[in-house]
């Protein structure tokens, strides 16, 4: 990973992991304005796992976010992982009635509120 001088980056970076997150843990109804073009549950899931993980990493790297707020990262990103599993979970119906999303979507208000949000 990149050492990043550049407060202006991290601060983009940021602002944009808590814009992401927020959506994650947002409503059905919310997300699917969000992503109303696109696959949503795929969305959902790649957006966290390929690019907000990556966030995290950066974040941690320059000591923006602690050990335990990267670790509740990664147990969001496993359970993800997890729920490939299943191809029921991967349609928008899943995403607004099943418990997995739901568990999805309380443990980035986890993450959030850990970070202050």
């Amino acid at each position: 990973m990149n050492n990043y001088n550049n407060v202006d980056d991290l601060i983009a970076i940021h602002g944009l992991l808590i814009k992401n997150l927020q959506i994650f843990s947002s409503s059905f109804k919310i997300q699917k304005e969000k992503y109303k073009h696109a696959d949503l549950s795929d969305e959902l899931a790649s957006d966290f796992s390929d690019i907000d993980m990556e966030r995290m990493k950066i974040l941690f790297e320059n000591g923006w976010i602690t050990e335990e707020q990267l670790n509740l990262g990664e147990k969001i990103n496993s359970f993800l992982e997890e729920m490939n599993n299943d191809k029921s979970l991967w349609t928008d119906e899943a995403v607004k009635k099943s418990l997995e999303w739901e568990k999805c979507r309380e443990m980035g208000l986890e993450l959030l509120e850990s970070l202050g949000y």
